[in-house]
């Protein structure tokens, strides 16, 4: 973060930095987690109606992928332990989507599938 910057502000400006995205409104956030390196990331979920095209910084973003949800809710993902801390892996058409991003990723779909419950426990 940037001094004198929140969460969501320093969320908001790594977007538009990183992959030229602005225009988001902020729904709220994920748990913390740790990086390999040891930085704290805290997830900041973001919507917008649309997804304009995007402009990946190439000295940030090596790649950028763009899954449907109903993709990645159909995903199988395993875990591994690395360096003492669970790791989770989703495989999504050859690629592996792993690290803290597969660790934010699996916390993402649990909140989205328990949202998305009746009362009865089954998908609305």
């Amino acid at each position: 973060m940037e001094p004198g910057e929140g969460v969501v502000e320093a969320a908001l400006r790594e977007a538009r930095e990183e992959v030229g995205l602005g225009g988001l409104e902020p729904l709220g956030f994920l748990s913390p987690t740790l990086s390999p390196q040891g930085f704290l990331v805290q997830p900041v979920v973001v919507f917008r109606p649309d997804l304009p095209p995007l402009r990946p910084n190439p000295l940030e973003v090596a790649e950028v992928l763009l899954p449907p949800l109903a993709e990645l809710l159909a995903l199988t993902p395993w875990s591994e332990v690395r360096q003492g801390r669970r790791v989770w892996h989703f495989p999504w058409r050859g690629v592996d989507i792993w690290g803290v991003t597969g660790n934010i990723l699996k916390e993402f779909l649990e909140v989205w599938r328990a949202a998305h419950r009746d009362a009865a426990g089954g998908p609305l």
